[in-house]
């Protein structure tokens, strides 16, 4: 039967010969369907900097245009732009007015973060009988102890018990 090609954007099977697919790729209906697909991706600012300089089309608003997302008037209303111009202006409001720690503040923030992490946090640090202090590289979920022994081995917490008649003949 030959090889076959999907576009996913159309919902459509055809022959994979490089011609049609060219042929496909070119049509006005395959065109539509992909700047409708990436359109919902775009963002705010984006289409009301795209919708703003077009003219409104005449026959969206009669409910005969075939190009949709191809068309180059646009298919916004006025108040439909009017929305996005207000929303577009809180968001850039919003950035503008969002604190911006100095790099003092950072600086300080990441020593204070150095000293915290350097010391053991409870459930990373066991201690032997020795009083020798042994530190693991990970955190324990304390959600973990309230399975009690049901835990499957690798998520149960470890002890020092576990460890003084352990015989590992094999790995894996």
């Amino acid at each position: 039967m030959g090889k076959r090609y999907y576009c996913d954007y159309c919902d459509k099977t055809m022959v994979a010969s490089p011609s049609i697919i060219r042929t496909h790729n070119k049509g006005v209906v395959h065109q539509k369907l992909v700047s409708e697909h990436y359109q919902q991706y775009k963002d705010p600012s984006t289409i009301l900097s795209e919708e703003s300089n077009k003219k409104p089309c005449v026959r969206f608003a009669r409910g005969e245009c075939q190009f949709g997302g191809i068309c180059r008037f646009s298919h916004y209303t006025q108040e439909q732009i009017n929305t996005l111009k207000q929303y577009v202006a809180a968001q850039d409001s919003t950035k503008l007015n969002a604190n911006q720690p100095s790099f003092e503040d950072l600086y300080q923030k990441l020593q204070t973060d150095k000293i915290t992490k350097s010391q053991p946090n409870e459930g990373t640090a066991m201690y032997d009988r020795n009083g020798v202090t042994h530190i693991f590289p990970w955190v324990y979920n304390p959600v973990f102890d309230s399975f009690g022994e049901s835990l499957p081995p690798s998520l149960k917490r470890l002890k020092i018990d576990d460890f003084i008649n352990a015989s590992f003949t094999e790995w894996g």
